[in-house]
Parts: C-alpha cells; sequence; structure tokens
C-alpha cells in the first residue's frame, strides 16, 4: 500500500470516504500490529490536519458574513442564520408545514407531524433558539428574557375561540422563498403579471 499516494487522495475525498478511512487507520493503530502503525499514525494525522483547515476556512468564512450582520435587512439576517446553521431534515418539514398552513393551531401543526399538541411549537421554537445570535436582532424592542423564541419567526394570533394560531412574521416568508421553499398562497394563485397578461 502507498501510504503517500493515499495522503495525497484526502483533500478529494468525499466526508463519508474520509470516514471510512479514519476508522481503517484507527483499528490498524489500535491493532498494535508494528508494520501499520508508522502508515496509521500518518493517515490520522493528514486526516487531522485537513480538518483543521477546513475548520479554520469555515470560521473565517462564518466571522466574514457575521461581521455584516449589522447592515442586513431582517429578511438577510434570516437567509443568513439558515445558511450559516444549516437547514436540517427535520426542520424542512417544521417550516414548510407553517408555510402550507398559516393560521393553524399548535395542535393541528403538531398533528400534521404525527407528535403531541404542543409538540410542534416546542420544535419550531428549539428551531429559532439554535439561531438566535442571528434572529435576536430581528426584535423591534428589547428581547425580554423569558420571551419565547418561536416569536422571532412567527406571529401568534388569538381567536374568538381564545385558541392560539401561527404564521410566519411577512420576513420570514421572504427569507424561507429565498431558501428555496414554496409559499403556498403563491402556487394555489396566478401572479399579479400572469393576471395582468390575461387581461390585456
Amino acid at each position: 500500500m502507498n501510504i503517500e499516494a493515499t495522503i495525497a487522495r484526502i483533500p478529494a475525498m468525499t466526508a463519508d470516504q474520509r470516514k471510512t478511512l479514519r476508522t481503517n487507520a484507527e483499528a490498524k493503530l489500535a491493532s498494535d500490529d508494528p508494520q501499520w502503525t508508522d502508515a496509521a499514525l500518518k493517515v490520522i494525522t493528514a486526516l487531522d490536519a485537513l480538518d483543521a483547515e477546513e475548520g479554520r476556512i469555515a470560521n473565517a468564512a462564518r466571522s466574514s458574513r457575521l461581521g455584516n450582520l449589522d447592515g442586513c435587512s431582517p429578511i438577510e439576517r434570516i437567509v443568513i442564520a439558515f445558511e450559516l446553521d444549516p437547514i436540517s431534515p427535520g426542520e424542512d418539514k417544521l417550516i414548510q408545514t407553517l408555510l402550507d398552513h398559516p393560521g393553524s393551531t399548535c395542535a393541528e401543526l403538531s398533528r400534521r407531524h404525527g407528535w403531541e399538541e404542543t409538540a410542534w411549537d416546542m420544535q419550531y421554537g428549539y428551531m429559532c433558539a439554535k439561531r438566535q445570535e442571528y434572529l435576536w436582532p430581528l426584535e423591534p424592542d428589547v428581547r425580554e428574557e423569558l420571551k419565547p423564541n418561536i416569536d422571532m419567526l412567527t406571529v401568534k394570533t388569538r381567536g374568538e375561540d381564545g385558541i392560539l394560531r401561527y404564521s410566519n412574521r411577512p420576513e420570514a416568508t421572504d427569507a424561507f422563498r429565498r431558501l428555496g421553499f414554496r409559499i403556498k398562497s403563491e402556487i394555489a394563485s396566478p401572479s399579479a403579471s400572469n393576471l395582468a397578461e390575461g387581461v390585456a
């Protein structure tokens, strides 16, 4: 095995390939087989160095974007928040559910996920809390310590029945559109330009 050639290929490897390579190198090192010790150490050292360099580059890019947040609009801040801390598969469903069903109660939104009645609110709030350093400045007034994190992206209204109903803040809807989410109201009704074309 040409260990130098393997090390040279590491930067081009996928995350899964690197993980497999590390697992194999650690297993060889743990075997205490002297013929593998030096090679395994070289591979692990090369992987660690690349991880550190990629981490440094990612942190520099993150710091650069964070430094520009003060001049950003609320929509831009939300987009940046979800680009710096990418949306997980579970979070994309949370977001899309509210985009598809604005004005729903927590119980209704939770049921769409197969959860208990208050679970949707808690999960959406946790999603906001993870990104609070980017989203807190969206608050129009001084943030109170106990104010729910979910309020950073949503508006709650209480109907005549006394039950809270949730919708996205308009800036959150615009930001999610920019992030590639579909907006149900835009799919359901023709755009103003299409209407204008129909009249002409």
